[in-house]
């Protein structure tokens, strides 16, 4: 008897297999067709994703946009999918000039919106303007951050690879914990770190295989070329001393030929502000 109820029970479960088998239907969801005329509308690779900018200095950034099909003008509704706090202020669309392929959306920033936190902007153009098979869609996502640089303290900066000591200001992101020297070994080159006033600093750079962090100093050595200052964040080489009010950065100095080793640069605050 047992055995019987389990023999219905199993030619029971493969019927339903079997009848369930027979109802799938595997089906193949269609490509999307572009139609002919579809001007393939898109954000350029090139375009940064991240920016700085200053509140005070009519805060507005640029992005380039394409299009493949260049006969006739062309208005294209951009969409705001993100927009932190409301601090962008986006164009309602772009518009394409006949015969061009390429044109500006400029997004400026709104008065009152937060500063010293990366704010988030997110763009997209309609699918019928937009050619999925491309590599580049019409989709942007970047943030900004609305930083307003106020000086923090004077002080004279000695440098261990060029052996010299010069005055030298350093400046402070209002409500952050960021620090920069403005035009610190060569103009139009900055140098910034992270510091909340205790013994660790975060030196600038991009980090290494070893932990290191590494920027270009700007500096072009006659016979060697470019020189890359890599910076050891462990504070038993690059840290903060509270009694003489100095900042101490452990570098290394390097270019493709090789490494000049490594020099400690100071920095001794002599006035706050």
């Amino acid at each position: 008897m047992k055995f019987n109820k389990l023999f219905i029970a199993i030619s029971v479960l493969i019927a339903a297999t079997m009848v369930a088998c027979e109802e799938y239907e595997d089906v193949v969801e269609p490509s999307p067709v572009v139609s002919a005329d579809n001007p393939a509308v898109r954000f350029a690779e090139a375009n940064e994703t991240s920016f700085e900018l200053d509140p005070n200095e009519d805060p507005r950034f640029t992005l380039t946009v394409m299009r493949n099909n260049d006969s006739g003008a062309l208005d294209v509704p951009v969409t705001v999918v993100v927009n932190t706090e409301n601090s962008f202020n986006v164009p309602a669309s772009v518009s394409f000039a006949s015969g061009e392929k390429t044109a500006e959306l400029t997004v400026t920033m709104n008065q009152g919106a937060p500063t010293g936190q990366p704010l988030a902007l997110e763009l997209k153009f309609n699918d019928e303007h937009v050619n999925p098979y491309l590599n580049e869609y019409g989709h942007y996502i970047g943030e900004v951050s609305l930083l307003k640089w106020v000086k923090y303290a004077a002080g004279v900066f000695t440098s261990g690879f060029f052996e010299q000591s010069w005055e030298q200001d350093l400046y402070r992101a209002e409500g952050t914990n960021k620090f920069r020297f403005y035009d610190l070994f060569v103009a139009g080159v900055n140098y910034e770190f992270e510091w909340d006033g205790g013994l660790a600093i975060a030196p600038g750079g991009t980090p290494d295989a070893n932990g290191y962090l590494v920027q270009e100093s700007g500096y072009v050595h006659p016979d060697y070329g470019m020189v890359s200052s890599t910076t050891d964040p462990d504070t038993a080489y690059s840290y903060y001393d509270s009694e003489s009010d100095t900042f101490v950065f452990n570098r290394q100095w390097t270019v493709a030929a090789g490494s000049f080793g490594w020099l400690d640069d100071f920095y001794q605050i002599t006035e706050r502000y």
